[in-house]
């Protein structure tokens, strides 16, 4: 038997697109955001018929910049342009600078598809049946706010909506598609080698629905740590969820056939969220057309949704989720659509208590934006910890600004951000704040704590045995009578500066298919015990997105009437169990109809008829659903016979590496060339090494510190003879 390691392919769980959170009444636990959410509409020239917005630094000046797709769809599209406004203030753009793309151009996202650290765009153009790719242009990393020219991609079928994500877990993005005179989603691999993109995409390759569509978006519905898409069918009333296989290889075979749910008349275009705040993501569908309506559809965690539910009875194409008032609960911000530009914003606010939804809202706040509204985008564009609104006005040429007006207390701090600490194991997150207005010169705040919130079900375990801790503080929800608890992490000293992070651990870790929140707050202090100003609570989940190490050591015995086969235990502490998988060739996909084993032996023997010519896929699998890289085991010319353990190409770096030698030890199956090569976390390699002169065997090999650029995480690539493996190393001060 001949044995090889095949690419990684990570179950990593994906975090979906917010941060639940949780306020309760009372002198510490204040909702920040009183009155009216947005100002007075500003209007921004951007072109003909303004359609989507994207929102990113393009030239890392620290201020958000905006890319606009002008459409001039009356007339065919003949003025088409990507218009992008460098922001030059808080509030205020440049003149826009003018770029061409094909005809009719609707979505615009973001995202690094060469690899170099600098943002790139992807143009949906809808006439033209075909994408336009941007790449951003700089050197070191850094944009300079320019873009080259755009190469086209064609897809057919009216592309509308795009989503970027690495669906094949090559490392390298991909792209999704919704078409709007075809019944079907597009898919174009991401190309490349390494894990890093070159920039470039294959042929597109579309996946069946039950008509075209609009809306499209991507997340993990069925809590199996595998990507899957979801897109509105608008003629057929439906939204349709394509479940992902996590498959290698981009293609019809990356996504399973589409379920269908009702949504509606005519769902054009959707949102996500968890509205009942029970760890499974919901949609809310904006239907267009007379007669339509805004609808609900609580998700049940399996990839189905439960009947929809009308919230709102008004003609919109754009519907998105936001906390817009800072109470921690999920709002609905809704652009209407009345055909003679008469349209306006409304703001629907997630009903619920104590920061908890419960997937209801209440009635809609109206807002002037200037006309009829094709997409509204929130986002805090000035940064100043308050949520901003773009709407783009598609029968003007103009999107409109709303800025955040929400009225707060100067003193209180603002927890901005409470995000998953990436490539890490998981069980951390990073909480960013502004600072108080008296943490200055002069003013009183000499220091911040961090207060975490315990979750109920220690707090009654606790009571049960005795009751809580002293020193834990305690919170009763005005509106509820419900007791929350709380326990203070860290107090750190006030530095006069505008804002603070800090890396706290959760409470509880995330496994596949449940992701416990964990809240928190921070109070700024004073040399009085009893003045303080606290900010409002917020929460996510952590993420491990780091898979366990593959097996290594394997050998396979063969006799004519059995396989065994054999591996040396992965070292990980998060380790769960082993996966052996059985097919007829080496390109066979893992799943569970040919899984042969799960368990925590590191060995299996296969004694079912037609072992001896068969292939194996060896895997390892963590506590939460991340899968290693796969070791395959193909069978010899020969049968009958026990063949000797042979040596399959492995890595293994340091974790963590210290001192000015850094020993990596990896496996050379065969004599010849072989490359051992160092990236960094953008994936630009920074170091490169001739291996093969080694020969075969397993072998140590030390690297210099000087080879790299410092302390911080790396990732590590052997490559011999075609075949490739990868590992991941931190080095330390």
């Amino acid at each position: 038997m001949t044995i090889k390691r095949l690419a990684p392919r990570s179950l990593a769980l994906v975090a979906i697109g917010f941060a639940l959170a949780a306020t309760f009444p009372g002198s510490s636990l204040a909702v920040i955001c009183t009155g009216s959410v947005y100002g007075p509409f500003v209007n921004q020239a951007s072109g003909p018929n303004p359609l989507y917005a994207a929102v990113g630094d393009f030239n890392h000046d620290g201020r958000l910049d905006l890319a606009v797709t002008n459409s001039d769809f009356p007339n065919g599209g003949g003025g088409s342009s990507l218009a992008i406004f460098l922001a030059t203030g808080p509030r205020t753009y440049a003149a826009p600078a003018y770029y061409a793309v094909a005809l009719n151009p609707h979505m615009v996202t973001t995202g690094d598809f060469n690899g170099d650290g600098i943002l790139d765009l992807v143009v949906a153009n809808k006439f033209s049946s075909n994408l336009s790719v941007l790449l951003g242009q700089g050197s070191g990393g850094v944009g300079n706010g320019t873009f080259a020219p755009g190469v086209l991609y064609p897809t057919g079928g009216f592309p509308f909506q795009i989503v970027v994500h690495d669906f094949n877990h090559d490392g390298i993005s991909d792209l999704a598609v919704s078409l709007n005179n075809t019944a079907a989603v597009a898919l174009l691999a991401g190309l490349g080698s390494g894990g890093v993109g070159n920039g470039t995409f294959g042929p597109a390759v579309p996946l069946p629905l039950a008509s075209a569509s609009t809306g499209l978006e991507h997340g993990d519905w069925n809590g199996d740590g595998i990507e899957d898409l979801v897109a509105t069918e608008d003629a057929a009333g439906s939204i349709a969820v394509l479940l992902g296989t996590g498959s290698a290889v981009i293609g019809t075979g990356s996504f399973g056939p589409a379920a269908h749910f009702p949504a509606g008349p005519f769902p054009f275009e959707f949102a996500t969220g968890d509205f009942n705040s029970d760890g499974k993501t919901d949609l809310a569908v904006a239907n267009n057309g007379s007669g339509s309506d805004v609808r609900v559809m609580l998700g049940n965690g399996s990839g189905g949704f439960a009947p929809a539910t009308i919230v709102l009875s008004t003609n919109s194409a754009s519907v998105a989720a936001d906390d817009v008032n800072g109470d921690g609960i999920l709002d609905l911000v809704v652009g209407t659509v009345t055909g003679f530009n008469g349209g306006d914003v409304k703001v629907l606010t997630g009903l619920g208590s104590g920061g908890i939804g419960n997937g209801a809202f209440g009635l809609p706040v109206d807002y002037a934006a200037g006309g009829d509204s094709y997409q509204v985008l929130p986002v805090d564009l000035d940064g100043d910890g308050h949520r901003d609104l773009v709407v783009t006005q598609y029968l003007n040429t103009s999107i409109s600004l709303l800025w955040g007006t929400c009225s707060t207390d100067p003193h209180q701090p603002v927890l901005t951000s409470v995000r998953d600490v990436p490539h890490d194991q998981g069980g951390r997150l990073f909480l960013t704040w502004t600072a108080s207005s008296l943490d200055a010169t002069g003013g009183s705040v000499n220091s911040y704590r961090v207060w975490r919130r315990i979750p109920p079900a220690t707090v009654a375990t606790l009571t049960a045995k005795g009751g809580v801790p002293a020193s834990w503080m305690r919170n009763v929800d005005a509106a509820t009578a419900d007791v929350v608890y709380w326990e203070a992490l860290a107090t750190l000293p006030a530095q006069r500066i505008p804002g603070y992070g800090y890396t706290a651990a959760t409470t509880q870790d995330s496994i596949a298919g449940s992701n416990p929140y964990t809240a928190f707050f921070i109070t700024a202090l004073t040399s009085s015990i009893d003045v303080f100003y606290s900010s409002n609570v917020d929460s996510s989940y952590s993420v491990d997105n780091i898979p366990p190490s593959p097996p290594s050591a394997v050998t396979a015995n063969v006799t004519a009437s059995q396989v065994t086969l054999h591996w040396a235990a992965v070292p990980d502490p998060d380790f769960a169990q082993y996966r052996v998988y059985r097919g007829a060739s080496g390109a066979f996909v893992p799943g569970a109809d040919n899984q042969l084993m799960a368990s925590e032996n590191t060995t299996c023997v296969d004694a079912s008829p037609g072992a001896a010519t068969s292939y194996y896929k060896i895997s390892a699998l963590d506590k939460h659903g991340n899968e290693s890289a796969f070791v395959l085991v193909s069978p010899s010319q020969t049968t009958g016979v026990v063949e000797p353990p042979l040596i399959a190409l492995a890595l293994r770096g340091p974790n963590p590496a210290r001192g000015e030698q850094i020993p990596i030890d990896l496996a050379l199956p065969a004599p010849g060339d072989a490359t051992l090569e160092i990236a960094d976390v953008a994936g630009r390699v920074i170091a490169r090494f001739s291996v093969g002169l080694l020969g075969s065997g397993r072998h140590a090999f030390n690297i210099s510190r000087t080879s790299l650029p410092g302390a911080g995480v790396y990732f590590l690539r052997l490559t011999q003879g075609g075949h490739q493996v990868r590992d991941r190393m931190v080095v330390l001060q």
